[in-house]
């Protein structure tokens, strides 16, 4: 389960201020409607957070300019939230393979933009790293995904690096959301669910 909040974005501080208070939110939200159990997060140095008092729970919060996300779930699980905005193409040469620059670049896609394209491909494995809680001190090049399959869908996203499914959707015209979870074949699917400023749940799917 995935939760989404929106805030009126300011000035830097106190936006950072204000995602972290917000994620905290989101997950005591979250884990009082799905597990109503008392929970504790540990965090360690170079490692991912994890929660104690509940086992077999993981749990993932990301912020950009405007929105919080929040997911939760019983297998590994990592989210990554963007807002759409220029970017230094020089980075796409540091995370970026070839066949991924030339999806980016490709003049016959007429549906997304350049930008589009390279937070897409930026989550998807932002959202991995996340998941595994490798970090970005892993190369993300070494994390890669077929523009063919990119080009067709946002559900159901296979990378080179196998045991893990990725799902994306637009959140408004603003946002890219992308949840990576680690592969189970009794695996059903996630759900997503915006949340009011007074936590009280006003659409989901």
């Amino acid at each position: 389960m995935v939760y989404l909040i929106e805030y009126n974005s300011s000035d830097r501080m106190q936006d950072r201020e204000t995602e972290h208070r917000l994620g905290r939110e989101l997950l005591q939200f979250a884990m009082e409607r799905n597990y109503g159990s008392v929970y504790e997060v540990v965090r360690k140095r170079d490692a991912k957070p994890f929660l104690t008092g509940i086992q077999g729970i993981d749990f993932s919060i990301t912020h950009t300019k405007g929105l919080v996300a929040c997911g939760i779930g019983d297998r590994k699980i990592g989210v990554d939230a963007e807002y759409i905005r220029p970017f230094d193409e020089r980075l796409m040469g540091r995370i970026c393979t070839k066949e991924e620059i030339i999806y980016i670049t490709g003049e016959n896609d007429i549906i997304e933009t350049r930008e589009e394209k390279f937070f897409r491909l930026w989550t998807l494995k932002e959202s991995f790293l996340k998941a595994t809680g490798l970090g970005l001190s892993f190369p993300m090049r070494e994390v890669s995904f077929s523009a063919r399959t990119l080009e067709k869908q946002m559900a159901g996203i296979r990378g080179n690096i196998p045991g893990w499914s990725y799902k994306q959707f637009w959140y408004g015209d603003r946002f890219i959301v992308t949840i990576c979870e680690e592969q189970k074949e009794e695996y059903g699917g996630n759900h997503v669910r915006r949340i009011e400023r007074n936590h009280k749940p006003v659409c989901g799917c």
